[in-house]
């Protein structure tokens, strides 16, 4: 697998629900990569090498939320043209059943396939374009819990340089790293620096910068409550591990062994977080 040199997108909507889950990936023989959903719109012959080279599209129930009452992410107003006199940014996406799928690149390097999802807390990179990239998921020493319709799953957080979508470009942008799926997530750490529209009918996103960032109101990515969530859900682990452990029986060696063990790493998960939040200038306020 090597870094994509553009993303030329052929997803449709296919009449069965099953095999919406399927997206083919090929290079032509220009060295560009292409995507679809549909078997018969690749080329006969690389065809074999789609079948190969098939992703699997995330599905609603591997998407990680975050429920906010007010997103700093902003829908601009429907009207002929809600961006007159701005820089307006605005990318072509391309429709996988439900889905909207843009190609983004990261650090510079590497053009990714994303699914636009601004519900999601962050975004979430594949393992694959990870391991292309060099990240190492351990390097941050951080994980994060994110809720899906399937649970809770635990996923670890690096910090990408730069995600650039068509010239709508963010640095320091906190990720999830996802083993589980081939297609990433465009989520809230990039989309809070933008106002977004989307024209469905045109297959049309929008980004137009706001002033956030800038102002304060976001920080290294994150609003004040998403700051106050990544907090809370690192205390409330910790005293979840205490309680269990004045609960147990103290002839359970073994047991509360464990324990300990999950509290020393919930705790440097915490140092973690404080040095990724010292980095971002987060004020002390949003950290309790």
């Amino acid at each position: 697998m090597r870094s994509f040199r553009s993303i030329a997108a052929a997803c449709v909507l296919l009449a069965a629900a099953p095999a919406a889950a399927e997206i083919y990936r090929w290079t032509d023989e220009q060295g560009r990569e292409h995507f679809t959903q549909d078997l018969g719109q690749v080329p006969p012959q690389h065809r074999s090498q789609a079948v190969e080279r098939t992703l699997e599209a995330p599905r609603p129930d591997r998407v990680n939320t975050y429920t906010s009452a007010r997103p700093p992410a902003a829908r601009a107003p429907s009207g002929a043209d809600p961006f007159a006199g701005k820089t307006a940014h605005r990318i072509p996406v391309e429709r996988a059943g439900t889905s909207m799928i843009v190609g983004a690149r990261i650090n510079n390097a590497l053009m990714v396939p994303f699914v636009v999802d601004t519900g999601a807390t962050d975004v979430s990179l594949p393992r694959w374009a990870a391991e292309q990239l060099g990240l190492d998921p351990a390097a941050s020493g951080r994980t994060r819990e994110y809720v899906t319709a399937n649970g809770v799953i635990e996923e670890a957080v690096v910090m990408l340089g730069s995600v650039d979508l068509g010239g709508a470009r963010v640095e320091n942008v906190p990720a999830s790293i996802s083993s589980s799926m081939d297609v990433g997530l465009l989520g809230l750490s990039f989309f809070n620096h933008f106002t977004y529209h989307v024209d469905a009918a045109e297959g049309v996103l929008t980004l137009v910068p706001n002033d956030l960032a800038e102002s304060g109101h976001i920080r290294g990515g994150r609003s004040e409550a998403q700051w106050r969530s990544e907090y809370l859900g690192l205390r409330s682990r910790l005293e979840r591990v205490e309680d269990e452990a004045q609960r147990t029986n103290r002839n359970q060696s073994r047991k509360l062994d464990h324990l300990d063990e999950q509290k020393s790493e919930t705790l440097r998960q915490l140092e973690a977080l404080e040095a990724e939040a010292d980095q971002a200038r987060v004020p002390m306020a949003w950290r309790e």
